[in-house]
């Protein structure tokens, strides 16, 4: 019988089959049926599983024409428009499903085989399928034509002998009428199910195609110490009646991880699905929701007979570092960390052959254990985490599949935009319902996920209200316990410039004695204020150790400063920072009080959260000050900008009074609410819209389709800039250069990969040092999309403290880089 092989290597310039194609498909399957979540709810239950079955059997069908087998093997002729092997096996499907009267399951089938090697595409496009005009029938039937001499041999070695009677070109009209019935055109209702249905399938063919083509083995789930948490921090202790204001920091700690577990106890704790954990900053959320995870998934192991996947979801780069750090510690294991920096290697086209030989196994089979989430416990961004979730791009729906049946822990949730909080809470409601996950959002200031998903989306959909469990009931006792600090509005005198900034705000209420945080809404704001306080420290003779830190510095230099400021505050000095909104979440640094310039109420309890952290009585109340440079509209909204000015100003009595930190959840509260009954939500309505009409990327018609959705929303300003800072900078960009040469593999570029980006900075497009760059030529460019600042051009374009040059930004122009 004749061979037929799916893929193929090279070796002294001649191309050999690597793998047979049964062998493939076959690995395919077994690997997606091994993934498959048998406790997933769709109501199409036993379907779902043939679904997956049928797709794997038949996603490479096509590869069996002797026009693929002659490309790939490179031993004959062959046409370019007929290797392409995805549209047969679809066909196929369409029809062999149309046969028993599924036809909707036979045109999800094959959208799925079809869109298998790229990302998800409108389903409304999907018409020109059929049409003749496109020339879909004429490249099938010459496919099935060049294959007739040995149709029946091949169909054998794939033992697909019963796929035979559905080898024709389908229908045009009732192809195409299942697709207009769907979009509404015949009023048929549309359904989120179909979304989260088709993803999860995706995902597992696409994972499974990748992983069996790089011959990667997938991770087998392990047990983990259970009482890890515990072995670390000591027993937590939880008694109802304790007076909570007698506990030290430490013994808080431990009382509120207590109650946490507490939850475990309660006999309808497996049944529930939806959580949150509502704590003030630095008590210790981070290992409080790992207790919990660990816990709840040793009973999720007995109960329901297996062991789901932790993912916990981060906003930012540094505390997503910081989180790896403590995971690791207290499981004493590696966990699997997938987060990316400006990664410039993502931005290089793949220049290997498809279906070809890979460049190094090693190297891809990690990267793939990695891209698709093989391990117990995942840290990752949010980024990952949801432009997965509700997204398009086959690169990151590779791993939609792990969130069944899986912990989601997602940290800092007050960091996502308000618009966006609809969308994303329906799309983990739905996460719960069809494919069983356990979802847990932590913050400090408790935003309205769910409530607004419901109110805004679920309601419409004839959804029940959702069902969300507070993981410490008491937060508000908590909460109260807390004299840390007090916001100090300082609104009725709105700032010109940074100048009036010192003279009205920052001599006024800052003392030498005091370490200090300054927070802007702009980096060009952010830059002129760290000057003005240079200067005036200079002109009053003051030593303060002066910082600054935003995302216009490097990120290699940016834990260098945090480690320097927690280095002077032990030793007893009194340092100013100067920042961005980076410092808004899990930057452990507490300084003495601060400033912060007019923002969300969420945003301004977070950096609250950064001065008296340690609660130390001795400064309690330490203030921040809420000054107003009437930059708040131009990085949020007006609405956003309106609701905080007016919960200030009444919480505040017009600023005649502090806010206290007692008060800080209802001044959080208060602005939620009226930010949200002001809130069009937009964005949300648009995008789960599209979600439901399985519209992935069509943008006519003024349309949000899912692949609009951003967390990072840069409008395509952005431009990434490696600086050649230092020495080992220099080493880096050679190797990089090397690999671009394909002088190295990208294995043997890995080491050299983390500090190759963390010396890339991402500034707006729109800055006149970032436009010499684009016109200075190849002397400034290291690849497409990517440029670069030599080290002997330093001082012009980089400044050692402040970062990217920004001296001549237009002052029209505020993206929040």
């Amino acid at each position: 019988m004749k061979t037929y092989y799916s893929h193929s290597t090279t070796h002294n310039g001649q191309r050999n089959g690597s793998k047979m194609l049964r062998h493939h498909v076959a690995g395919v399957g077994d690997k997606a049926k091994k993934a498959f979540f048998a406790g997933h709810t769709f109501p199409e239950a036993a379907a779902v599983a043939e679904l997956v079955e049928r797709i794997c059997q038949l996603h490479d069908l096509g590869k069996y024409t002797p026009h693929f087998q002659h490309y790939l093997l490179d031993d004959g002729p062959f046409e370019t428009e007929l290797k392409q092997h995805a549209k047969f096996g679809a066909y196929a499907l369409y029809n062999w499903y149309r046969s028993e009267g599924r036809d909707w399951l036979g045109l999800l089938a094959c959208y799925l085989v079809v869109h298998h090697h790229k990302s998800l595409s409108d389903l409304s496009e999907f018409r020109q399928l059929v049409t003749a005009t496109e020339g879909h029938a004429d490249v099938f039937t010459r496919q099935l034509s060049s294959l007739q001499a040995e149709l029946m041999m091949a169909l054998a070695d794939g033992g697909l002998d019963q796929v035979h009677p559905f080898l024709f070109f389908p229908d045009k009209k009732p192809f195409q009428r299942l697709i207009s019935r769907y979009l509404g055109e015949d009023e048929a209702p549309q359904s989120p199910r179909w979304y989260f249905l088709l993803n999860y399938a995706f995902s597992l063919l696409t994972e499974a195609d990748k992983l069996d083509a790089s011959n990667t083995v997938p991770y087998v789930r392990q047990s983990l110490l259970t009482q890890s948490v515990e072995n670390r921090l000591g027993k937590a202790h939880y008694q109802p009646e304790t007076d909570l204001a007698t506990l030290s920091q430490n013994e808080l700690r431990g009382w509120v991880r207590g109650q946490v577990l507490q939850a475990l106890d309660q006999p309808e704790i497996q049944q529930q699905r939806l959580f949150t954990l509502t704590a003030p900053t630095g008590i210790g959320k981070t290992l409080t929701a790992l207790d919990f995870a660990l816990r709840l998934r040793d009973q999720i192991q007995v109960s329901e007979g297996y062991l789901p996947q932790i993912i916990y979801g981060l906003p930012f780069i540094n505390i997503i570092e910081q989180a790896i750090a403590e995971y690791e510690k207290t499981l004493g294991t590696r966990v699997l960390a997938h987060y990316q920096y400006a990664d410039a290697l993502e931005q290089l086209k793949d220049r290997r052959t498809p279906g070809g030989p890979e460049e190094n196994a090693a190297y891809n089979q990690q990267r793939m254990l990695v891209d698709t989430w093989q391990g117990d416990v995942v840290i990752t961004s949010f980024v990952q985490l949801l432009q997965t979730l509700i997204g398009n791009r086959n690169k990151l729906l590779l791993k939609f599949n792990h969130f069944a049946g899986s912990i989601i822990i997602l940290d800092e949730v007050q960091t996502l935009q308000l618009g966006q909080l609809p969308l994303v809470g329906a799309a983990f409601y739905y996460l719960t319902k069809y494919l069983n996950a356990r979802v847990l959002l932590m913050t400090a200031t408790k935003p309205l996920t769910f409530q607004l998903a419901f109110k805004v989306l679920l309601k419409a959909e004839k959804e029940l209200e959702p069902v969300v469990q507070e993981l410490l009931p008491d937060y508000e006792r908590v909460f109260a316990t807390f004299q840390r600090t007090q916001l100090v509005s300082l609104l009725a005198q709105p700032l010109a410039d940074e100048a009036a900034f010192i003279e009205d705000a920052f001599s006024v209420h800052w003392q030498p004695t005091q370490s200090g945080l300054l927070v802007c809404n702009l980096v060009r704001r952010s830059v002129q204020v760290y000057e003005a306080v240079q200067e005036y420290l200079l002109d009053q003779e003051l030593d303060n150790p002066l910082y600054y830190l935003s995302t216009n510095v490097v990120p290699v230099s940016r834990m260098g400063i945090i480690h320097q400021i927690k280095a002077d505050l032990r030793a007893g000095k009194k340092p100013l920072l100067v920042a961005t909104q980076v410092v808004e979440a899990g930057v452990d640094l507490d300084f003495d009080m601060g400033f912060r310039d007019l923002g969300p109420i969420a945003s301004l309890v977070q950096v609250a959260g950064r001065i008296n952290r340690e609660n130390d009585v001795s400064r309690a109340l330490s203030p921040l000050y809420i000054v107003d440079f009437e930059d708040c509209e131009k990085i949020y909204d007006k609405i956003t900008t309106q609701q905080s000015r007016r919960a200030l100003e009444e919480f505040s009595a017009n600023g005649q009074r502090p806010i206290p930190e007692p008060e800080y959840l209802a001044l959080v509260s208060r602005y939620f609410e009226a930010t949200a009954a002001n809130t069009g939500f937009a964005e949300s309505r648009a995008i789960f819209a599209s979600m439901k009409a399985l519209n992935y990327d069509n943008r006519e018609d003024q349309k949000r389709p899912v692949s609009s959705f951003r967390i990072i929303n840069d409008n395509g300003l952005a431009r990434s800039v490696f600086i050649e800072l230092d020495e080992k900078a220099k080493e880096v960009r050679v190797q990089f250069k090397r690999l671009l040469y394909k002088q190295i593999t990208p294995a043997e570029f890995e080491p050299y990969k983390r500090d190759f980006n963390q010396r890339i900075v991402s500034v707006p497009g729109y800055l006149l040092k970032v436009q010499e760059l684009e016109q200075a030529g190849e002397s400034n460019r290291l690849c497409e999309g990517l440029y670069v600042v030599n080290h002997h051009e330093l001082s012009e374009y980089y400044h050692p403290v402040t970062g990217f040059r920004r001296d001549a930004e237009p002052q029209n122009q505020h993206l929040a880089l």
